[in-house]
């Protein structure tokens, strides 16, 4: 079998960068080549910088990527990425992980949507299905690979993801994107761009619906249809003034719990989610501005299931956040640039079946945070990054980082760096008081947290190697890190319960139980070897040591991926991505994941007509045949399906 794999995997790239195929229509493109330039990063420090500049590691993923890799949902997306685990624990719950370490809930793991969170702080994960985001509208997507924690903060511990999202200026007009395939895939997105002068406004309008899951091995209904509407506004004032307006809902009729707890098989979630954002932007030259922002985040989740004298009244939860944000970018000097930020926060969860009481949880978070650049002397850069929290769990903490930048070569670039991170605990595990009932009597008590929890301790350091040839449209990113989490809160033996009738104790008990070393390397590779085509490769190696078993052996040893796109005549198009992860075991998951490989397919041809542009794809993923991902029960059956898009 693994020889077929690589037999195709060989054949494919062959196919892909044959210098024999004529050049592509370029009027029909309207994104920049793929490499033109070198990327710059903003997420890092919030300082504009190139890729061998920043103080840690950065995958870009950009539209290129995005349109070629064929993916439907941004958890995929992060298959792109070094180091990183994507698997469907059922069609709600998407498992994203990096470098293991991981459950369903991606606790260690800080995602922003234009500079918003959009961590859920009442189980610490991230609800990806009901992110108001369509991938048609993302612009860039910048993962910082390691903690990063002085510039975003608690929970900032193991990766970020900042997805950025286009101005509204950027394309204008009218675009329709449908896509109907195989396990019930059906996609419709609208989105309308209009405005002149100074002001600009997008509108995008989705529905999506899919099966996830064959009923062969997932004996369970498993579809899910998602809606949202969202809005974004660009007013430019002045020379130096913007201000810009997002605002979106989402809303979810799901098959399964959209909080992992399925209670019966016959068990849906009615989950919903909106925003507000608010964001003035003063710019004064390319190193000195400052912005303030506003972000107001609601979510509600209602779910249904048959009820029966040992099942609880309701699952239902909601959380709400609002925060806000100041930022400033300064140039000090010809060779010192500094950042500086604050932020005041409310965070605020209720449920009154897993913490046992009517009223809602809240807390307040208050942040300071700095950053500078120095290039002290040629070729050297020093950064410095820092920021002071104080959380309503987690205390005040200091997470700091510091990195050395020495570029001894025109295109050649080390880097070594130290970083410390905090992963506070949840509204659940502070305040988790979940049990089953029967006649006002406990008769299981299935969550309980009856500890004082400490936050989780990240301690990392990296060296990082950079090969840039623009000449060359090669680029080269290897990193080896070696990380120390302690505190790790996991579910502890059962705590002592009265009165409980079955069980001798809490089921899931929260505790500082556990601490984990990992040690490990990894690389990304792009090449535009091609007017016409480009490829991008990435491999991970990690070897972990816990006093947790499980800790131990959830992450996947080594992973591996390509991504590459060429370009024909006549508007054709053709992508080829490829996966590999070994085998592991994903934390709370019953079952070890075997190894698996998975081999995707896009070919797109587009044409226009007047003013009107069209691109009709297909697409095959799994074409290797179905495999396991999380357990022996979720296999990801082969399954295709078409797309059009058309831009008016």
């Amino acid at each position: 079998m693994r020889t077929s794999h690589s037999s195709i995997l060989i054949a494919g790239l062959l196919g892909l960068s044959s210098g024999a195929w004529g050049a592509p229509d370029s009027t029909l493109f309207t994104e920049t080549d793929f490499y033109a330039e070198q990327p710059v990063v903003l997420s890092v420090s919030k300082l504009t910088q190139s890729q061998a500049s920043a103080p840690a590691a950065v995958t870009v993923i950009d539209r290129a990527m995005i349109d070629a890799s064929g993916f439907r949902t941004l958890p995929d997306l992060l298959r792109l990425v070094p180091g990183f685990q994507v698997a469907w624990a059922d069609s709600t719950l998407p498992v994203v992980s990096y470098q293991g370490l991981t459950s369903v809930y991606a606790r260690r793991m800080q995602v922003l949507i234009d500079g918003r969170t959009v961590y859920n702080p009442g189980y610490g994960h991230i609800i990806w299905k009901l992110l108001p985001v369509a991938l048609q509208d993302i612009d860039r997507i910048e993962v910082v690979r390691g903690p990063n924690a002085a510039n975003d903060g608690v929970n900032a511990v193991q990766a970020t993801i900042h997805i950025f999202t286009r101005h509204a200026a950027s394309e204008q007009g009218a675009t329709v994107h449908l896509a109907a395939g195989e396990n019930g895939v059906r996609d419709a997105v609208a989105r309308y761009s209009g405005g002149s002068g100074e002001s600009h406004w997008r509108t995008t309008v989705l529905d999506r619906q899919d099966d996830w899951f064959d009923t062969r091995y997932f004996n369970s209904l498993d579809g899910t249809h998602d809606r949202f509407l969202n809005f974004r506004l660009d007013h430019r004032l002045n020379l130096s003034d913007e201000a810009t307006l997002e605002m979106g809902y989402s809303q979810g009729d799901w098959d399964r719990s959209a909080t992992g707890f399925n209670i019966t098989p016959e068990q849906t979630s009615d989950v919903d989610s909106w925003y507000v954002q608010a964001r003035w932007r003063r710019v004064y030259d390319a190193d000195n501005e400052w912005s303030m922002q506003f972000h107001h985040t609601g979510f509600s989740d209602v779910e249904t299931f048959m009820r029966s004298p040992l099942t609880p009244t309701n699952l239902n939860n909601r959380y709400q956040r609002d925060a806000l944000e100041w930022n400033a970018n300064q140039r000090l000097g010809p060779n010192l640039r500094i950042n500086l930020g604050s932020e005041i926060r409310r965070e605020s969860t209720q449920s009154k079946t897993f913490t046992n009481t009517d009223k809602a949880i809240s807390g307040w978070i208050y942040r300071l945070s700095a950053a500078g650049e120095w290039a002290f002397a040629p070729d050297w850069l020093l950064h410095g990054a820092a920021m002071l929290e104080k959380h309503y769990y987690g205390g005040t903490r200091l997470s700091p980082r510091l990195a050395l930048n020495w570029q001894f070569a025109p295109e050649h670039t080390l880097r070594i760096g130290a970083a410390r991170a905090w992963r506070t605990p949840t509204f659940l595990e502070e305040n988790g008081d979940f049990a089953f009932k029967r006649n006002g009597a406990i008769y299981d008590q299935l969550i309980l947290s009856p500890y004082d929890l400490k936050p989780e301790r990240m301690t990392s350091g990296e060296v990082g190697y950079i090969w840039q040839a623009p000449d060359k449209n090669v680029s080269l990113d290897v990193r080896l890190f070696h990380n120390r989490l302690d505190n790790i809160i996991d579910a502890a033996t059962p705590y002592p319960v009265p009165g409980e009738m079955v069980g001798d104790g809490a089921d899931f008990t929260y505790a500082n139980l556990y601490h984990a070393t990992q040690r490990g390397g990894e690389y990304q590779v792009r090449w535009k070897y091609a007017d016409d085509g480009w490829i991008a490769l990435w491999q991970s190696w990690i070897s972990t040591r816990s006093n947790s078993p499980d800790f131990a052996a959830a992450p996947a040893h080594f992973n591996s991926g390509l991504l590459t796109q060429r370009s024909f005549d006549k508007g054709i198009s053709a992508s080829l991505g490829y996966y590999h992860i070994s085998a592991l075991q994903w934390v709370s998951a019953a079952e070890a994941t075997p190894a698996h490989d998975r081999l995707d397919l896009r070919v797109a041809k587009r044409w226009k007509n007047d003013s009107t542009r069209y691109e009709l794809a297909l697409v095959m993923q799994g074409a290797l045949g179905k495999f396991s991902e999380y357990n022996a029960t979720r296999y990801f059956d082969p399954r295709a399906f078409v797309t059009l898009d058309i831009r008016f």
